[in-house]
């Protein structure tokens, strides 16, 4: 009989791997894309470092009008700046004037560049954190949740659907009953039921709960708005289990009322952000998530 569930456990175990694994693979390429580049967007952003020495050279060529010749390809002049004499290249072709003038539109463009570039690396890092928590999610699926991920990732736009592939029904986050044997606890088992379960099932004033700094599943108690303190232990040990520190001896876990919730506008499914957040720290028992857990 043990032997029976061994192949049936080890059965659905392979067949778990073999489509996780497709998607896992999707999802590491992606992650590698982006954070090649992301490395290519902050080399580009240190590039424009220099943005403040152009307008320092516009403002000195400025001051200095007459000072500047003609028709030489460079000028030395003091620099109130640093006290210290500073040589500017010229373009011959140019007036005094229009020389300045260069220096801050060179200085303007970089600027520009950098409120571009810093834009473009948040929306990166963003995609990035997504990427990670599906990863999370994908290693610790079952078959039901593999095909919800798939469609998550389907909607957001990282893998095109199947010619006549059915849109998966959304399953209900998975419901838990903490140790004073009344409190519903329920856990988002993706980002889109993450989203679903903060954004639609949970009221303002219940506790919300995530492994801190990490990819991990939204936790809520539900309904009990002035829980116990080892009511709200049980939250962060499920916060903490469903979420990549799972095999850690100590995870800490970030508790907070939902009103104080933020999602970004255009941030992915199940980002957050939030401020005033109390923390736990706790150790996660595959034993008790296990007794916890609502058929």
């Amino acid at each position: 009989d043990l032997l029976d569930t061994y192949y049936k456990d080890k059965a659905e175990r392979d067949r778990v791997k073999q489509q996780a694994s497709e998607l896992i693979r999707r999802v590491e390429n992606e992650l590698q894309k982006n954070r090649h580049k992301l490395k290519k967007q902050e080399k580009e952003l240190l590039a424009t470092d220099n943005a403040e020495e152009f307008r320092q050279k516009g403002e000195l060529l400025t001051t200095f009008l007459h000072q500047v010749p003609n028709d030489q390809d460079q000028v030395t002049l003091d620099n109130y700046y640093t006290n210290q004499p500073i040589t500017i290249a010229l373009d011959k072709a140019l007036t005094p004037s229009q020389n300045a003038q260069r220096y801050f539109k060179r200085y303007q463009k970089l600027k520009e560049a950098v409120k571009y570039l810093t834009e473009l690396i948040e929306e990166t890092k963003a995609t990035i954190l997504y990427l990670e928590s599906v990863e999370t999610v994908l290693n610790q699926a079952g078959l039901e949740e593999i095909a919800e991920i798939r469609e998550e990732l389907i909607q957001t736009g990282f893998i095109r659907r199947r010619q006549r592939e059915k849109i998966q029904k959304r399953k209900k986050p998975e419901q838990y009953l903490a140790s004073d044997g009344k409190t519903i606890i329920y856990v988002g088992r993706n980002n889109l039921q993450n989203e679903e379960l903060t954004f639609k099932m949970a009221r303002k004033e219940e506790l919300w709960f995530h492994a801190k700094d990490i990819p991990g599943s939204h936790v809520v108690i539900s309904g009990n708005l002035d829980p116990s303190d080892e009511v709200k232990t049980d939250a962060a040990e499920l916060a903490a289990y469903f979420s990549k520190g799972r095999l850690s001896n100590l995870v800490q876990v970030d508790m907070i009322e939902v009103k104080k919730l933020n999602k970004p506008t255009g941030g992915k499914p199940g980002f957050v952000t939030y401020t005033g957040q109390k923390t736990l720290r706790v150790t996660p028992d595959p034993e008790k998530i296990a007794s916890m857990k609502k058929s």
